[in-house]
């Protein structure tokens, strides 16, 4: 096609693309002698007065102008800032149309409304010379690369929450005024810092739905036993300034660390109850908690899920909404005399209401078989030999928690569900739980239990400790290195009495490096650990093992030892211990016993698994029933006091505990 056909080619287009509309301005046509490349595009094409640069589309030498580029796609958003054009040497032929003002509600994106839409083309003006004779015909214009007018700059909507963000960061300047907590002030400057100090839980108007969210779990604390006056945060009036709803953006941030904190690891340091109180407690990061809570779907449950997982600590929940919605009363029995079946006592109307189990009209006062049913199961539930006499042991047991009007209930649930969160969020796929107050220890694997039995535990004056640590070996024919406070408080006395007791027992008295001595009592029969001992190595020197005294087993009250764990039938209770810790070898009662005997035997486990021993004078039995045990070590009473549930003040953190039941 030769130049001037093409000429007549792009002259005929452009007419078509201007009497629809399309093309609003002219276009200078390059002369004859123009190489066929050169021809410039010397107009916007009705399509804005953004530069967006040259189009990959464009022919060579060809320049796109418009707010949309050659491969059509818009322009950068306004919240990018276009770079100025240059000046122009020269007007233009015909000067470009003028864009159409860009609203704050509708951002204008290179000539291209917010709804994707070309603004309405404006009329084509005459030039100037035309204008003033009109009789003179138009002659065209001289072929030269048309320059465009200078782009607008976009117009930026000021940013509602940009106040906020500065009274923020002022207010980061000087943390100690929103906390005295270090950490807390080191992770708002840390969480705040990625955000450019962007709030989370308010706008410019108050609370947002996140912030909602949070102060409504936080005002719902009582439910999981916390103090919701400890989370507290001031609301923001109406019309409130930047400045207070920064203010209340950190304190919210603060209250919801302070929550996550007490509800995952408890309210104070456990160690100040007693430095045999050792558990392992999961401090959740402040910096963390504050990144799930701002990015969780529902802040609410993001910040609920901090509370213990475990089934027990949820079951005491339940018993704590009950506690809370019916005050219920635990009545004292009054002491007395044994009671068999069928006889006749003037505390069975108590005793009934106790148990829940009415009477027949005019026999109130007969112990009968429904009456006797229901204190068997207590008993057998209670890890009581079930034979139906309330005698001493039943009754102390009916008895603990119950107070004239009953209010000690409730913070007896409290303050175990707060021994709860001294725990590892995670117990275990395997693990063995040794409950104090109960007397009891019992084998979980996969979320069940496999194995339980009696245990005597520490006595009051030398108590057992609580700890968690992962259960290692296991020595078969121990012999007993007898520590220094038992060989100092027991054995120097007896042997000072008596020279040859000691030898009787199979004590061997030994003189040390350092001038003084030690005790230790070979493997055999009278040895005092038994046959077999399970070790979880911990600085206490505490473990599970077997004994020669048995029949302590048959009392109810097992309190006898000097801190260690004394376990009925080891053998059963070994047996699955050793195929819990050595999997695929096959193991029975038969196979350990025949290790029985000799010298010291050690075997490794070759998986490891958690012993947890715990404090929980307050659970829920299988059978859905809340039961209650003695405060053996004054433990329970020592929480309720620092927590402030016994009626005084709440012990402040870092003040001496006014409850420390002995050391060993």
């Amino acid at each position: 096609m030769g130049i001037a056909q093409r000429e007549v080619s792009v002259a005929g287009t452009l007419c078509r693309l201007m009497s629809v509309g399309l093309v609003g301005l002219s276009l200078g046509v390059a002369p004859a002698a123009a190489a066929p490349g050169d021809i410039p595009v010397t107009a916007n094409a009705g399509m804005g007065t953004g530069d967006i640069g040259t189009s990959d589309a464009a022919p060579s030498g060809a320049r796109a102008t418009g707010g949309i580029d050659g491969a059509g796609n818009a322009a950068v958003p306004l919240t990018t800032p276009l770079p100025p054009a240059a000046a122009a040497p020269a007007a233009p032929a015909y000067a470009p149309r003028a864009a159409a003002p860009a609203s704050v509600g509708s951002p204008v994106r290179g000539g291209v409304d917010s709804a994707g839409d070309s603004p309405a083309s404006a009329p084509v003006q005459a030039p100037a010379a035309a204008q003033a004779n009109p009789a003179t015909p138009a002659q065209p214009a001289p072929a030269q690369a048309a320059t465009p007018a200078p782009a607008p700059q976009p117009q930026v909507a000021a940013n509602p929450l940009a106040p906020v963000s500065e009274a923020i960061a002022a207010l980061l300047a000087t943390p100690e005024a929103i906390t005295t907590s270090k950490k807390e002030q080191e992770a708002l400057a840390t969480f705040y810092g990625a955000r450019q100090t962007m709030p989370v839980f308010v706008t410019d108007t108050g609370l947002d739905a996140r912030g909602k969210a949070v102060i409504a779990r936080l005002d719902a604390a009582g439910e999981d036993g916390l103090d919701p006056a400890d989370y507290q945060v001031p609301l923001p009036k109406k019309g409130a300034a930047a400045a207070d709803l920064a203010r209340t953006e950190l304190k919210i941030a603060v209250a919801a660390m302070t929550y996550a904190r007490h509800a995952q690891s408890g309210r104070f340091d456990p160690g100040r109850i007693s430095s045999l109180v050792t558990p392992v407690r999961d401090i959740p990061d402040p910096t963390a908690t504050l990144t799930k809570i701002a990015y969780a779907p529902d802040a609410n449950a993001a910040l609920a899920a901090f509370n213990p997982p475990h089934p027990g600590y949820k079951a005491l929940k339940a018993q704590l909404a009950r506690a809370n919605g019916s005050a219920p009363t635990v009545p004292a029995i009054p002491p007395g005399p044994q009671v068999k079946p069928g006889a006749s006592d003037p505390r069975m109307p108590t005793l009934r209401a106790r148990l829940g189990v009415a009477g027949r009209p005019g026999d109130d006062l007969v112990y009968d078989p429904a009456l006797v049913e229901a204190v068997k199961a207590f008993q057998e539930a209670s890890k009581i030999k079930p034979t139906g006499i309330l005698g001493p042991a039943t009754l102390a047991a009916l008895n603990v928690g119950a107070t004239s009007g009953g209010g000690s209930l409730r913070n007896d649930v409290i303050a175990n569900m707060e021994r709860w969160r001294w725990l590892p969020r995670a117990l275990g796929e395997k693990y063995v739980m040794v409950n104090i107050p109960e007397f009891m220890v019992r084998i979980n694997q996969d979320g069940r239990v496999i194995h339980e039995t009696r245990v005597v535990v520490g006595k009051p004056e030398t108590p057992t400790p609580l700890l968690t640590r992962d259960m290692q070996y296991i020595v078969v024919n121990p012999a007993w290195n007898i520590p220094p406070s038992i060989a100092r408080n027991e054995m120097m006395p007896l042997l000072r009495s008596d020279p040859s007791a000691l030898a009787r027992r199979g004590i061997q008295v030994v003189r040390n490096g350092s001038g003084g001595y030690s005790f230790r009592q070979d493997p055999g029969e009278r040895n005092a650990l038994g046959r077999i001992k399970f070790m979880f190595p911990n600085d206490h020197s505490v473990y599970l093992h077997d004994t020669p005294s048995k029949a302590l087993f048959q009392n109810d009250r097992r309190a006898y030892s000097h801190g260690c764990v004394r376990v009925y039938e080891p053998l059963k209770f070994g047996e699955v211990i050793f195929n819990m810790g050595l999997p695929g070898d096959t193991w029975s009662e038969q196979r350990i016993s025949k290790m029985f005997g000799g010298s010291e035997r050690y075997i490794n486990l070759k998986q490891r698994f958690p012993v947890h021993i715990v404090y929980f004078n307050a659970f829920v039995d299988g059978a859905g029933r809340l039961v209650m045990r003695e405060d053996l070590y004054g433990i329970n009473a020592a929480t309720k006091t620092h927590l402030g549930l016994d009626g005084k003040q709440r012990i402040a953190d870092g003040a001496p505990p006014k409850t420390t039941p002995r050391a060993r």
